[in-house]
């Protein structure tokens, strides 16, 4: 598994089949396949195409954008695949479990926003 880091200022990242092409203007700086990477590391003023971020999060390639220097602005993960088999599951509920999650959630929030409530009175009377 490989790291990509693109440090090469305004190049472009795009996706051609099952690879990365990174270049600048015409200049084509590298071709990596996809399912070979492990990150993306994008450094300064460069850009990823939206196909080439699609492809990277299906196939579990975390992109981080960094900095010149190294801050790290943010980074794209892709979900688990766990969510969507508990999507899944959820929609397979009956009724009944339904409304039975439904009444845990409301009563929750409804405990939650009395402690904000609570908490926001002691400001101000402060």
């Amino acid at each position: 598994m490989q790291t990509l880091y693109v440090s090469q200022q305004n190049c472009y990242v795009a996706l051609q089949q099952e690879k990365l092409i990174i270049k600048q203007g015409e200049t084509i700086y590298a071709q990596v396949q996809l399912p070979l990477l492990e990150q993306i590391l994008i450094f300064g003023n460069s850009q990823v195409s939206t196909q080439a971020i699609r492809a990277c999060l299906w196939q579990n390639v975390p992109i981080a954008y960094l900095s010149r220097m190294g801050y790290c602005y943010g980074r794209l993960l892709p979900l688990e695949r766990g969510y969507r088999q508990l999507s899944r599951y959820q929609q397979q509920l009956s009724t009944v479990e339904r409304l039975i999650t439904a009444r845990a959630i409301a009563q929750t929030k409804i405990k939650n926003s009395r402690v904000l409530l609570r908490r926001q009175k002691k400001r101000l009377e402060s």
